[in-house]
């Protein structure tokens, strides 16, 4: 998964989105009102036994007499867990949604590690795996992508067994980064409002194919279920197109109107579309990505 010069230019340039109010313990981007050692200076106040001498502005000592210390703004940090889908039916389109989903849990992978916000990565398909775990700052987007790249789709999906192992929760923000068709017969509500419970922001990042939106033009075929192997024949014509096509549709609004609902956040991309866009569109979307 190679990213060119301009395209990572275009990520060191944006940050993952966190708007849950819960203090972080470790250093990152995100200035948050809590006072604590950063980089980014907010106030001064009197010294008092205990303050540690290295924040003493001498410079003041000398104008004032007086000993006063640096105050900083606490960064917040973020912990990040990217879920990607592997099953089977994300093997699905001419480009494929597996391929697509994982270069863009590379894409914000990257993000997470350049702003320095510590990163998980799993799998997910009839059970959730780890595949790399603690990962922190950008040294670690080799293990990120090799982690990533190991990966191939196959087997059946199952979000309510396999989001049944929770993931990791340290202190701090939490975002969950879910990467899937969300094609499960077993339904997906219940499995992500646990996730939701454990204390997880969660994203849902939705990949459709181009093939999904527009199926090919009528005649007989004969439908295979990916997951399953079971196979059956059918007769495309108009009016059974059309109503494939508003089904499809019907699905894809119930997914954004439950997200709507339980306060996550959606974003629906195309798998044929270009790596670029797929990030604009989320970020033109909302709640995901910002500009920095």
């Amino acid at each position: 998964m190679p990213f060119g010069p301009e395209f990572i230019r275009t990520l060191d340039a944006l940050n993952l989105l966190a708007r849950r109010l819960l203090a972080g313990e470790d250093r990152a981007d995100r200035p948050t009102p809590r006072r604590g050692a950063s980089l980014e200076f907010a106030d001064y106040r009197r010294y008092t036994p205990g303050d540690e001498i290295r924040y003493i502005d001498w410079n003041v000592y000398a104008r004032h007499g007086t000993l006063f210390v640096k105050e900083f703004a606490a960064e917040e940090n973020i912990h990040v867990s990217v879920v990607l889908d592997t099953s089977a039916s994300m093997a699905y389109g001419k480009a494929s949604k597996f391929t697509a989903a994982r270069e863009l849990a590379a894409a914000l992978g990257y993000i997470a590690l350049a702003n320095f916000d510590s990163l998980n990565v799993y799998t997910l398909g009839e059970t959730l795996k780890a595949s790399v775990r603690r990962l922190r700052g950008k040294r670690s987007v080799f293990p990120m992508l090799s982690a990533l790249e190991s990966v191939v789709p196959g087997g059946r999906t199952d979000f309510r067994t396999a989001l049944a192992t929770p993931l990791a929760r340290p202190k701090g923000r939490s975002l969950a980064i879910l990467f899937s068709d969300f094609q499960d017969p077993g339904g997906y509500a219940k499995a992500i409002r646990s996730l939701q419970s454990q204390g997880h922001q969660v994203h849902m990042i939705h990949v459709v194919a181009r093939e999904e939106l527009d199926p090919p033009d009528r005649g007989p075929y004969k439908l295979v279920d990916l997951e399953t192997g079971e196979r059956r024949p059918i007769a495309l014509s108009p009016a059974t197109l059309e109503r494939y096509r508003a089904r499809f549709r019907a699905y894809c609004d119930e997914l954004e109107r439950f997200a709507t609902e339980h306060e996550l956040y959606y974003a629906r991309v195309r798998s044929d579309e270009p790596l670029d866009r797929r990030v604009r569109e989320i970020l033109r979307r909302g709640g995901i990505l910002e500009k920095k």
